[in-house]
């Protein structure tokens, strides 16, 4: 059996785009869980100042998401989905959250890295979800469009 490239006739990107919305839901729900849980074994470990860090970090991780979800539903309902601004566009959020970061992790020496740490882990968190999810989708569809075997 060899995989060929699904046509746009063969994608249903309505479907693949309420199947991430959904994986994105679920998301915020486990960075919801994992901050708090990272929050509460920080305070006991660490302390409450590396607590925080680690809130903060993973609350810049789900601003950032918010922000590009609504640039990109700005871009697609009103027609303008010029892949160079939506670029930019994403990179100058990046760059602000970073920016933040970083002076997040100068002030508040000596856990302040701990910042860093919170963004990661959101992004892993969606990264696992959300691809997770649109990865499954891609191979319904490539079943359902080679056939059952």
């Amino acid at each position: 059996m060899t995989e060929h490239p699904l046509s746009d006739q063969e994608i249903d990107y309505k479907l693949a785009l309420r199947s991430a919305a959904r994986n994105y839901n679920r998301t915020l729900v486990a960075s919801a869980v994992v901050a708090g849980g990272g929050f509460i074994a920080l305070a006991i470990g660490v302390g409450l100042d590396a607590a925080v860090l680690f809130v903060v970090g993973v609350g810049l991780g789900v601003v950032n998401s918010q922000l590009v979800q609504r640039s990109l539903a700005r871009a697609v309902t009103s027609g303008h989905t010029d892949r160079k601004a939506i670029g930019f566009g994403v990179l100058r959020r990046l760059s602000l959250v970073t920016a933040v970061a970083v002076l997040i992790a100068f002030v508040y020496q000596p856990y302040g890295w701990i910042v860093f740490a919170g963004l990661t882990v959101f992004q892993m968190l969606i990264m696992v979800t959300v691809l997770g999810g649109l990865a499954r989708q891609v191979r319904q569809v490539r079943h359902s469009a080679v056939g059952p075997t």
